[in-house]
Parts: structure tokens; sequence; C-alpha cells
């Protein structure tokens, strides 16, 4: 009777232990790299972000940069693309755009930022790039 309640622990708790591994818990957002500096708003090209989310039980930090939702706050100064690539809008306005990427999970938003600095000589107010 003994080995029968023993395998039957045995049993319980490694279905517990399992059923845990599979729901892991999004617990922020690193977004690499923090910044982007283009130093004219007419530049083609642009940077590549990616996003890393961060997760507890257990402890692992995963790319998540295809599951993420992207966001510039000013899209008139610099756009982000859905696979995360960061570019200057093109119209000529210059400033600096918080980027943001956005999951919801377990009833939760989880947010990750970074910026991107559009300077532009010819326009005197325009944030200097930094040296």
């Amino acid at each position: 009777m003994r080995k029968w309640v023993s395998l039957l622990m045995v049993v319980v708790v490694a279905a517990w232990v399992l059923s845990c591994g599979h729901g892991q818990i999004l617990e922020s957002i690193t977004v690499q790299p923090p910044g982007a500096i283009f130093g004219t708003p007419y530049l083609v090209g642009g940077v590549q972000l990616t996003a890393l989310g961060n997760y507890a039980y257990p402890i692992a930090t995963k790319d998540i940069t295809n599951q993420v939702t992207w966001k510039s706050d000013i899209p008139v100064v610099a756009v982000v693309s859905s696979a995360g690539i960061v570019t200057t809008s093109g119209t000529g306005d210059c400033g600096v755009s918080n980027i943001s990427a956005t999951v919801n999970t377990d009833g939760r938003t989880v947010v990750g930022y970074a910026t991107a600095t559009v300077d532009n000589l010819a326009v005197p107010n325009c944030p200097t790039t930094p040296p």
C-alpha cells in the first residue's frame, strides 16, 4: 500500500511541476538598443530593434520581437514597422519619439521602451546628436 501511495505522490508532484513550466509569466520587456539616433530626417534605412521578454517561473529571457505591437508616439518624426525596424518618417521633421513594444498577456499589459532621435542641422531647434 505504501508503494502505491508513494507512486501516486510522485505522479501528482510531477504533474504539478510540468503544468507550472508551461505558463511562464512575462515580467518586463527590454528593448535593444535602447535608442536610435538619426543625423538627418531623410536617412534611407533604419535600425532594427529587438524586444526581449523577461520571464519568471522559470526565469528566462526570450526574443519576442515578432510578438509585440510596436508604436511610435510621434510618427511624424519616426516610424516603426511591425518587425521592429525604426526609421525616420521622411517628412523633414525632427525631434525625439518614444518607441514602445507592447504585449497583452494574462490580463496585464507589459511595455518596453526605446527612443528615436532625429536631428536636422537645417532647423535651429532640433535636438543635436551627441558626439
